[in-house]
């Protein structure tokens, strides 16, 4: 990893710099986890309190999000726009409906665009849904599984939008940890997961469709009856 020194003139702001184009440089793509904070403050060389108000300054632009007990992650690998900005503070349902607009046409988009390679990238990322050992484990593999349908989509502009969903998504999922899904609910909802798989594999764009709308509106239903 190629790291520029920082200035000693405005530390925040440099190092905010910095941290800034190694997400826009792929370095941590979307997703990925940082390191910790003083990891980070030798990395750039400043001090823990300036790595921490970088990182903070980050979270505020919606470039990073802090999950509690886990750590900070990439939300985005761009500042956001005024547009981004108004869908994390929209109502999370009102998200959600756009989200299952975007997602069933990702579905069937992927179904007739899927590579070799998105299809090994989507059953690696269903093994590590389908291994998740805890609840956090849980509902990352879960993002990280939509975000590969959607960039099997091999639309640029859905994948954006996608990524802006990021902290709105993360935070339905949180609100749904309390309700009760039922073992039937829960057991079609994991199956809709593999049928969606199997549909894009057989590049079946309408059987994917239909498998991603049961995923992604057993979701919605709960939200609406929540």
């Amino acid at each position: 990893m190629t790291v520029r020194a920082v200035q000693r003139t405005s530390l925040v702001d440099a190092a905010t710099a910095e941290l800034r184009r190694l997400i826009g440089e792929g370095e941590w793509p979307v997703g990925a986890k940082l390191p910790n904070e003083i990891e980070l403050s030798k990395l750039l060389g400043v001090g823990r309190s300036t790595a921490r108000e970088a990182v903070r300054a980050l979270i505020s632009a919606g470039q990073l999000y802090s999950q509690q007990g886990s750590g900070t992650y990439v939300a985005s690998a761009t500042p956001l726009s005024d547009l981004d900005r108004r869908l994390r503070r929209a109502a999370v349902i009102d998200v959600y409906e756009v989200r299952v607009a975007l997602e069933v046409e990702a579905g069937s988009l992927a179904a007739a665009r899927r590579t070799t390679a998105d299809l090994k990238a989507l059953r690696k990322a269903l093994a590590a849904r389908d291994r998740a050992g805890s609840l956090p484990e849980l509902l990352d593999a879960d993002v990280a599984f939509h975000r590969a349908v959607v960039v099997a989509a091999h639309n640029p502009v859905l994948t954006e939008v996608f990524d802006s969903f990021l902290d709105a998504l993360r935070a339905v999922a949180t609100s749904l940890t309390t309700l009760d899904t039922g073992e039937e609910s829960t057991t079609d909802h994991h199956r809709a997961h593999h049928d969606l798989v199997a549909a894009i594999e057989a590049g079946d764009p309408d059987g994917a469709a239909q498998a991603t709308r049961r995923n992604v509106e057993h979701t919605l239903t709960q939200l609406r009856q929540g």
